[in-house]
């Protein structure tokens, strides 16, 4: 077979071409700290990057709602602490105005403070958290929970819906309780035996009348349900405590998971210097064989031999 001058040069180029590209290629991932530049270098491997940054934004997304819920609790968990100071504050007013040494002014006077602590309790009701949402109002949000209505009388004007995030794959938490759970009516017996149910404001309402009126028998009864209203508020705390508990620790696995996938990604896509070196060195070394047995075959010819 005959090889022509012209082939032996097309041969020689290309190899070097070659070998230029995959150190150019080399030099390239060093510079970038990548394993692949480009899909096609390795197709596999690329879609599992893709497959592992989905996951890791979809943990991204989780832990933005995990936040969400989180905002949510703690101006719910602040709303009721304070309505439970203010419940604790009138319970000391009940048991003072119950009283016998108190005169019917001394009960007017008190009446006052009453009167104040109800509008601080709706105020508190009534509470937004962030982002100017009604925290107590279900999952009408934009609506105040709690308003007079036609009558005067203070009534729920948010729904009874729950509201939930999703956190994981498995798992959504309720970032709510409708204001109507929370701020809850009683049964009241009435002195003829009958019974009727009587809502949160309305019990704080009627033992300011008890107060200015002097009526000695409803302050009483007004002792026992503002304790009942404490038990119930007591009761939205702790439930708030534990949901705020387990926020805490879903923020754990969240941040476990996350540091799985950045493992898993570190792995698949960050280049490993000193074989990524090595491999270069190699590819430089015969780049130069590659050029420095061009030159000497280049030179070769008949002509050598016959001068």
């Amino acid at each position: 077979m005959k090889i022509s001058t012209g082939q032996i040069f097309d041969r020689a180029v290309t190899q070097m071409s070659t070998q230029q590209t995959k150190v150019a290629e080399m030099q390239a991932k060093l510079a970038s700290g990548k394993q692949i530049l480009q899909t096609s270098d390795d197709p596999d491997k690329a879609g599992l990057i893709q497959r592992l940054n989905t996951a890791y934004n979809r943990q991204e997304t989780y832990e933005s709602g995990l936040n969400s819920v989180e905002d949510r609790l703690i101006a719910e968990e602040t709303a009721l602490m304070g309505t439970d100071n203010i419940l604790q504050r009138i319970r000391e007013l009940a048991v003072r105005a119950s009283s016998d040494t108190l005169s019917g002014a001394d009960r007017e006077i008190l009446s006052f403070e009453v009167s104040a602590l109800k509008d601080s309790l709706l105020a508190l009701a009534n509470t937004q958290d962030i982002s100017g949402n009604y925290v107590f109002a279900g999952s009408a949000v934009q609506t105040e929970p709690f308003a007079a209505d036609a009558s005067g009388d203070m009534s729920y004007k948010g729904d009874q819906s729950y509201v939930a995030v999703d956190v994981s794959e498995q798992r959504r938490l309720t970032m709510n309780r409708p204001g109507s759970e929370v701020f809850s009516s009683l049964v009241r017996q009435e002195s003829d035996g009958t019974s009727q149910r009587v809502s949160f404001f309305a019990v704080i309402e009627d033992f300011s009348a008890a107060l200015q009126s002097n009526n000695t028998a409803n302050i009483q009864r007004s002792l026992g349900e503002v304790d009942q209203l404490s038990a119930t508020i007591s009761v939205s705390l702790a439930d708030v405590g534990s949901r705020l508990s387990v926020v805490d620790s879903q923020r754990d696995i969240l941040a476990d998971t996350k540091l799985r996938y950045q493992t898993l990604l570190s792995n698949a896509t960050d280049l490993d210097y000193a074989s990524a070196v090595t491999e270069l060195s190699a590819e430089l070394l015969s780049m130069e064989a590659a050029q420095s047995s061009f030159a000497k075959i280049s030179q070769l010819s008949l002509f050598n031999y016959i001068r």
